[in-house]
């Protein structure tokens, strides 16, 4: 009778704890404090400077980034990539900026299949004058 009182217990406060961590981290959706940094619609200073080295922008809108936790699994994925100049992520925009180094290739389907693997859901990719 004791251990179904302690399981039950355990179990009670395991889902209030989780109850209350979902509801804060629906709720910051919309309460991103990104420092003051106006990057859009301009980009941020290192995209732009890998631009001048002759690099070549794609924008990933992604589904399900939220924080800043986000970002940094998201920069720290495309990062790693021997063909990404630079990374930024816009959490207010929920878009992932990257510059492809001039000679190099990064494919939409290797991208979508980066943010899946890193727990998103690629919207759309687009690259050029569209991005």
């Amino acid at each position: 009778m004791i251990r179904i009182f302690i399981t039950a217990s355990a179990l009670a406060l395991a889902i209030s704890g989780f109850a209350a961590a979902e509801a804060q981290h629906a709720g910051h959706d919309d309460a991103h404090d990104h420092g003051g940094e106006a990057l859009a619609p301009s980009l941020h200073s290192d995209i732009e400077a890998a631009l001048a080295q002759g690099g070549s922008l794609v924008v990933a809108e992604v589904n399900g980034m939220v924080c800043d936790f986000c970002a940094t699994a998201m920069t720290k994925t495309f990062g790693r990539r021997d063909e990404v100049g630079a990374v930024h992520v816009d959490l207010d925009t929920k878009t992932l900026q990257l510059v492809v180094h001039e000679g190099r290739a990064l494919d939409d389907a290797t991208i979508a299949d980066l943010v899946t693997r890193s727990g998103y859901e690629t919207v759309a990719i687009r690259r050029g004058t569209g991005a």
